[in-house]
């Protein structure tokens, strides 16, 4: 890491130094500026001389034209040798020069995003507003920070996947060999229909996994709501948060002033597998003209719903959900990600409400009021929820209230002040007596759920299993996990009467 001491003026040029200093012969420690710029000037003087080389050779080729010889004298000849061995001397100095450069130049680049990175600070609370820098000013940009590095952590709002740093370094070092699989091929649909000849399992390049990936985001109903991706170029990812902040008090004169400091912790991403499998017949993969559409989209919709449900439900062992249909097992951690509702039972079991034997039936005058119990239980911890993620038959049945005369009862103002997403991961099953009408209800900032997308995604192409029904089976394996920044952002009212 290059240490920062202040602006630097050219190389060569004077800086202050303090008299004191000056005599014991202690000279500022150059910064990184101050090497990339006696870089950029060597460079320079090494081009120069070996732009000199080039004419004096070139010189002396056209004063023997000009004598009319064909070949060169014995001494004109050996000092055309000295000078081309000067020039290949030279090239390899700056080449030399050059790799220095680009090692400083991407080195400037880390120091000044970890600087901006460290100028920012994300105030607990109510979580909802930007990041703001050291001087207390709002800021846009990244609001988690990668621990061993210092970049940012997430994919910004309307960023694509393939743009954020830590995928753009992925896809530089795999550059080669996506080139030669994208020049053989064309397209994802291609691809596939390559391997389908093969059975073969592969990497997708990485111009096609940020499309299918941008694609599920798209897709899946807690990415809509918020929820924040973070590029994982390793196993395990580590993302810095605040989780206590310094608290100021009043005092009376001359008292004692009572030291009250920050507290930091990290949210810890660990990559897990998730297997999604889509089954198309294998005429429309031979031939259809949109496959690549097709196949980019399939795979797409499966990650995204199998995403939903364990961003929601992953770790959960017991309850309704679990026999629920596409619930028909547990969902352990490991293997599962741990995802909201598992995290709150875990860590945060008050912002849980509801869980009756017989479910909690809505009542008709005040049908809003276990919505309401649940946003607010959020608030309560100081957070502010942005959305609400229910089933269909929730939001039908609160779209179908009515008041005594038969006119649509009113949305009460804090559900209707939040964005509303409609998901069927979000199952109607069996509690007690109310038998296939109990449902949960999400609550949160949604910004606050992490999803670790590791950079790559497999393709497996199955052609026996399917054989005799003429279908081919394409397996997407996704690599990431879920994490919650802060579990009292968010609220689940459980086993609530819906249908």
């Amino acid at each position: 890491m290059w240490v920062h001491s202040g602006r630097s003026g050219a190389p060569g040029s004077r800086q202050h130094i303090p008299r004191s200093r000056r005599h014991r012969g202690v000279l500022p420690m150059p910064t990184i500026d101050d090497l990339v710029a006696a870089l950029e000037l060597e460079r320079s003087d090494l081009v120069r001389k070996r732009d000199g080389v080039m004419e004096a050779a070139k010189a002396l080729l056209e004063a023997s034209q000009r004598a009319g010889r064909a070949n060169l004298a014995p001494d004109e000849d050996r000092e055309l040798t000295v000078l081309f061995t000067q020039r290949d001397s030279l090239r390899g100095q700056i080449e030399r020069v050059d790799a220095r450069l680009a090692h400083a130049r991407e080195a400037q680049a880390d120091e000044g995003r970890v600087t901006r990175a460290q100028e920012q600070r994300v105030p607990t609370g109510r979580s909802g507003g930007a990041p703001v820098d050291a001087q207390g000013e709002a800021q846009d940009g990244a609001r988690w920070v990668r621990r061993n590095d210092g970049r940012p952590a997430a994919v910004e709002r309307g960023q694509r996947f393939a743009d954020h740093a830590v995928v753009a370094d992925h896809a530089r070092l795999r550059a080669a060999s996506d080139q030669h699989i994208v020049g053989t091929h064309g397209s994802l649909g291609q691809y596939v229909r390559a391997l389908s000849t093969t059975s073969g399992s592969a990497l997708v390049p990485t111009v096609w996994a940020g499309d299918i990936i941008d694609r599920a985001r798209n897709a899946a109903r807690v990415l809509q709501a918020g929820a924040t991706i973070v590029p994982m170029d390793a196993k395990t990812v580590q993302i810095g948060r605040l989780t206590t902040d310094p608290v100021a008090a009043f005092r009376t004169e001359g008292s004692l002033i009572t030291a009250t400091d920050p507290a930091f912790d990290n949210v810890t991403l660990d990559a897990k597998t998730m297997s999604a499998l889509v089954v198309m017949n294998m005429e429309f993969v031979q031939d259809a003209p949109n496959a690549d559409e097709v196949v980019s989209n399939a795979i797409a919709r499966a990650m995204a719903t199998e995403l939903d449900k364990q961003a929601l439900f992953g770790g959960v062992t017991t309850g309704g959900e679990v026999g629920a249909t596409g619930f028909n097992t547990t969902f352990p951690t490991p293997p599962n990600p741990r995802g909201v509702l598992a995290t709150l039972l875990a860590v945060a079991s008050s912002s849980v409400l509801g869980s009756g034997a017989n479910g909690t039936a809505l009542t008709a005058t005040t049908p809003w009021n276990e919505v309401l119990d649940t946003i607010f239980t959020v608030r309560q911890n100081n957070e502010e929820p942005n959305a609400i993620l229910w089933n269909a038959k929730m939001a039908q049945k609160l779209a179908k209230t009515y008041d005594t005369t038969g006119q649509p009862l009113t949305m009460a103002p804090d559900v209707a002040g939040l964005e509303r997403y409609v998901t069927n991961q979000i199952p109607s099953f069996t509690q007690g007596t109310a038998t296939g009408t109990a449902t949960d209800v999400f609550v949160g900032d949604w910004t606050q759920l992490l999803i670790g997308q590791r950079l790559d995604v497999t393709i497996q192409v199955l052609t026996e299993r399917y054989a005799e029904f003429g279908q081919v089976g394409i397996v997407a394996h996704w690599r990431g996990d879920v994490a919650l920044a802060r579990p009292r952002a968010f609220a689940v009212y459980r086993y609530l009467i819906g249908a």
